[in-house]
């Protein structure tokens, strides 16, 4: 090539023949890489979450069969009180006292009627068939280190199954937390927690709070959902601060008095108090019966 000739640009005459720059053909491939990459996670997950149905099925059905047989004894049980129950009542306090009896016996039996159904439900695994779909409508995402062992100091680092705890965002949840006002709540194995506001998931105490939703789960079955619900329309989340459960432990309550909703407030409580340095010590014989399963 002699002097004043100018060197053809390879690379754009190579890029030319397609149309576009080579470096933008790279960027679409990669895209498309990563797209595909994305696919086979989601893809891999689902196959992950048959898998966990099939495996829990088998590993929850003893305790779940068991539960069962607990509610319906003691609905029998019930059942044939009932009656000799009610005449004692009559007897002593007058008929003005029937009709309360029967309201009271009738709110218990509605209670007992949720908890069979819930239980049944729990035995062909609905709580794993919910957690399928209810994967696919979110973002889900398994707990992070910091996550676990901020829980694993209160319930113990066997105390559950942590690596089967998803924390579900976006998707369907936007809806819905645009309607209860960013409220966190726990569904199962899965967490659900908004992307704004007092909930979301830098707030480590609130997921501590939703964990131990699920560790009421594991231990209590799918009728922990219901008792939650309830607690939120009745008590709430108050249990009296350090004073009431100072009270509450001279007058022998245990944790398992408290509601579900203030269970999982005392331990975000104790979370939060034990992070600043503050005295936890009446919360302590409280978080001890949470460790051994008291609930």
């Amino acid at each position: 090539m002699g002097e004043g000739e100018t060197r053809p640009d390879f690379d754009v005459l190579e890029s030319s023949d397609a149309g576009q720059p080579s470096s933008s053909r790279r960027s679409s491939f990669r895209r498309a890489g990563r797209t595909i990459e994305k696919g086979a996670d989601w893809f891999g997950d689902r196959i992950e979450d048959v898998g966990a149905w099939l495996a829990n099925l088998v590993r929850y059905l003893p305790a779940r069969v068991t539960r069962l047989i607990r509610t319906l004894s003691a609905a029998l049980v019930g059942l044939l009180l009932l009656r000799p129950s009610g005449l004692r009542i009559a007897r002593r306090g007058g008929r003005q006292h029937v009709k309360p009896f029967v309201r009271a016996s009738g709110r218990r039996g509605a209670v007992r009627a949720v908890q069979i159904l819930l239980e049944v439900l729990d035995m062909v695994g609905t709580p794993e068939i919910f957690a399928f779909v209810w994967r696919i409508a979110t973002r889900t995402s398994p707990l992070r280190g910091e996550e676990i062992a901020a829980a694993a100091a209160v319930l113990g680092p066997n105390a559950m199954r942590y690596q089967d705890i998803r924390v579900a965002q976006g998707g369907v949840l936007r809806w819905i937390f645009a309607r209860n006002g960013q409220r966190a709540f726990a569904t199962f194995h899965t967490i659900n927690l908004p992307e704004q506001g007092n909930h979301q998931r830098s707030n480590v105490d609130i997921v501590v709070h939703e964990i131990v939703h699920v560790y009421q789960y594991e231990r209590a079955g799918s009728r922990y959902f219901a008792e939650a619900l309830l607690a939120q329309r009745e008590e709430g989340y108050g249990y009296g601060g350090v004073e009431g459960l100072a009270d509450a432990l001279h007058k022998g309550k245990q944790l398992r008095n408290f509601n579900r909703e203030q269970q999982a407030q005392i331990v975000q409580d104790y979370v939060v108090r034990a992070r600043s340095g503050a005295d936890v010590m009446a919360y302590e014989p409280f978080i001890l019966q949470l460790r051994e399963g008291k609930i």
